[in-house]
């Protein structure tokens, strides 16, 4: 018969087929040796018989001699014969599957795996390149390829405890076509350098790849397959556009008009009632220059943005009211249309009570959408009797849609995508490119890493982003709609050092360009913050959103006999705590000339909790009396009965002032990924402060500089430290 063809006595009903690169079954094994067939040319059965469906033989083990001879001092020769399932290796002790050399007369057996363990015993695998690894009986183990906990055979570097699946060992280097991916996958035996800095998940099962584990893997396309998803048949689809349906009718949903019946001028409307607003019509001029950023009609328009829903104001929807004076725009739907009360059962979302449309009190007043639970300055509706409020953009949403990311069926409360996620667009414009954006659906397919042009992070190609193709450029989808239900931009007036300053609402967190590790420092107080800010682009002064509303005069009971007044600093010393004044301004007394107090001091919580103590810290202020000497409980330095403290008369315990209350501006505990001597970490925002004045200070592990009080990035689980300027 031909090479691809043969007839064999393990099957003599018909005829063996050679299979070179066919995908086969995961848990298919060879009729003769009971080894796993994955990677090896195997003969298959020709015919369709369903009992001849899951016979598999190895090409090596057909051109396996029918008679051995182990030993020149051996009697008798060893045979190939069949065995029925009871029958036991002599040597291995495991259960033979289908066929042993054995010798009748005397009585011995030997598996085909033992008779020519020679050749397989002792391996050498590109995957261990350190060592030789030898073939072990079954035991149950912990692969340190696939990671998985299975009983089998294995293969063994005893000096290094490194265990593999036999199977795993057999892993081809190379999936020529597999059926999920248009180009061949090469194994490799980690996650490369350059990919590790987000955690990869299989394109198959989309379960999390270990970093030191075996995978198969495309550099092409940045795509990770585990080694055992490696053989599946599936296929996929890799979108390229969003898109969302709206199905079904909800018969008590509200219904908006959609008429256009709207008045040239409103005056007193709910929202604005200062000053009518005038109906206007957005316009695009040929003659605008795009490409100039100082265009002043250009700004204008970046900067209108609806004040009800908080959605641009464009061509498409071209009317709109303004009050020109205090820069506020609503969408005419949104003046107009917009039901004040929605009834009960109106809202799929809260259908129990009526809704009320509102508005914060304030420009930079937020509110909490229950629904999305992102934070709006917008319009939302309120349910007075349960206290919850909901987005303008959410309470309207359908109950049912189709989306291109879950093809196959429509998608109810549960699938589950976000809603805000659901309604991204599959399009848009922004100031950092000329071309549109793509809304991007994984699988998306890159070779080598690309960097968001925002905030100069990795992008995951296992996650949505937005992509420009004309200019090969990415952005993460958060960076282009963070906080896209909030309105920035808002001003105030506010004296500054007898200087007034109009005020801009901005946002650090709002402003990608930076990260929750930059900090901008406060010009009243000198703190820093790395929250909401105001910022005088005049100047160039920025403010905390706490001091800017600070009140010009007030009462401190350290100072009962005389109110205090804001003014600017003369002293260089606290009067009360006794830290060193670094405020621009301070609470004064206008009678007691030589009383100052430092604005940071003055908001001090006269009673708070600590976890070194159960009971609550009382703020004792000076003289508190005592005998002997007390130590601070964080620091373990001697506390001054003449400045303040915090003490606890159940505990007999003190703490500094400045220990409990030291930046607390900052949030903490944000975490980066970072590469140390190509090691991934984990690091997290942290304040590093000496606990005594001969304790050692902090080092940074990159540029070496101590520091006894300062902000580090800290690796949780090696205790690497980095100083923020540096990373």
């Amino acid at each position: 018969m031909s090479g691809s063809t043969v007839e064999h006595f393990s099957h003599p009903e018909h005829p063996l087929r050679l299979k070179e690169d066919d995908i086969i079954e995961v848990d298919a094994i060879c009729s003769l040796c009971g080894e796993s067939v994955i990677g090896f040319p195997t003969y298959t059965c020709t015919s369709n018989n369903i009992g001849c469906q899951s016979f598999y033989l190895h090409k090596s083990c057909a051109q396996l001699p029918t008679q051995i001879v182990r030993h020149l001092k051996d009697p008798h020769p060893l045979a190939l014969q069949p065995r029925s399932s009871s029958c036991r290796c002599d040597i291995c002790l495991r259960p033979a599957v289908n066929f042993t050399y054995g010798c009748e007369d005397c009585d011995i057996d030997i598996c085909v795996i033992c008779a020519f363990g020679s050749k397989d015993r002792v391996i050498s695998h590109q995957g261990h390149p350190e060592h030789t690894l030898t073939l072990q009986r079954q035991a149950l183990f912990s692969c340190n390829a696939c990671y998985e906990r299975t009983e089998d055979y294995s293969y063994v570097c005893l000096p290094c405890d490194f265990w593999i699946h036999k199977k795993c060992a057999a892993s081809p280097p190379i999936i020529p076509a597999p059926t999920y991916h248009h180009h061949p996958l090469t194994l490799i035996f980690s996650v490369p350098l350059q990919h590790r800095y987000f955690f990869r998940d299989c394109a198959v099962c989309k379960e999390w790849i270990p970093t030191r584990s075996w995978s198969y893997y495309c550099h092409k396309c940045t795509f990770f397959v585990h080694l055992n998803c490696s053989t599946s048949t599936i296929s996929f689809q890799s979108y390229s556009k969003f898109q969302v349906d709206i199905q079904g009718d909800d018969e008590n949903r509200a219904t908006l008009s959609t008429v256009n019946d709207d008045p040239c001028i409103i005056v007193g409307h709910w929202s604005h009632e200062e000053h009518p607003l005038e109906l206007l019509q957005f316009t695009v001029s040929w003659d605008d220059n795009d490409e100039d950023d100082n265009n002043e009609n250009n700004a204008d328009k970046r900067a209108s943005i609806c004040d009800g829903c908080v959605q641009p104001i464009t061509i498409s929807h071209p009317s709109y009211y303004a009050c020109v004076e205090c820069g506020f725009f609503l969408h005419s739907f949104c003046a107009n249309k917009l039901p004040r009360e929605l009834p009960a059962g109106a809202s799929p979302f809260h259908p129990h009570h009526s809704l009320f449309l509102t508005q914060p009190f304030k420009f930079y007043h937020f509110v909490k959408c229950g629904i999305c639970s992102y934070s709006t300055n917008g319009f939302y509706y309120e349910c007075k009797t349960c206290d919850i409020k909901v987005d303008i953009g959410c309470v309207f949403l359908p109950t049912r849609i189709r989306h291109q990311s879950h093809k196959h069926h429509s998608l109810i409360y549960s699938f589950e995508i976000s809603i805000y996620c659901a309604f991204y667009p599959s399009g848009m414009k922004h100031k950092y490119d000329d071309h549109s954006l793509i809304l991007r659906l994984p699988p998306f397919f890159y070779e080598g890493v690309f960097y968001c042009q925002i905030c100069e992070e990795q992008v995951n190609n296992q996650w949505w982003l937005y992509h420009c193709d004309e200019c090969d450029q990415s952005f993460h989808n958060g960076c282009l709609r963070s906080y896209d239900n909030s309105k920035l931009g808002g001003t105030i007036e506010h004296i500054v050092d007898n200087q007034t300053h109009r005020l801009t609402l901005h946002s650090l967190l709002l402003n990608q360009l930076f990260g929750f590790y930059s900090f901008v420092t406060c010009g009243i107080c000198n703190g820093w913050t790395n929250g909401f800010y105001y910022e005088c682009e005049t100047c160039d002064i920025k403010l905390d959103i706490r001091c800017v509303f600070l009140p010009t005069r007030i009462r401190h009971q350290s100072h009962k006999h005389h109110s205090l007044i804001q003014r600017p600093s003369t002293c260089t010393r606290c009067c009360v705590s006794g830290l060193p004044i670094t405020d621009t301004l301070v609470y004064a007394c206008e009678t007691c000339s030589s009383f100052e107090m430092s604005i940071f001091c003055a908001y001090y919580p006269t009673r708070m909790k600590h976890k070194y103590d159960d009971h609550s810290l009382i703020l004792r202020l000076p003289p508190f009396f005592y005998e002997g000497v007390f130590y601070c409980q964080i620091c373990e330095e001697q506390v001054n009965n003449q400045w303040w403290l915090y003490h606890c008369d159940e505990c007999d315990q003190s703490f500094h002032d400045y220990c409990q209350c030291s930046y607390n501006n900052v949030k903490l505990g944000g975490t980066i990924k970072h590469s140390v001597d190509n090691q991934p970490h984990t690091l997290a925002l942290v304040l590093k402060r000496t606990t005594r004045q001969k304790s050692p200070p902090f080092s940074c592990a990159i540029c070496g500089d101590g520091y006894r009080n300062q902000f580090f990035f800290e690796c949780d689980g090696c205790g690497y430290l980095a100083c923020t300027f540096c990373v």
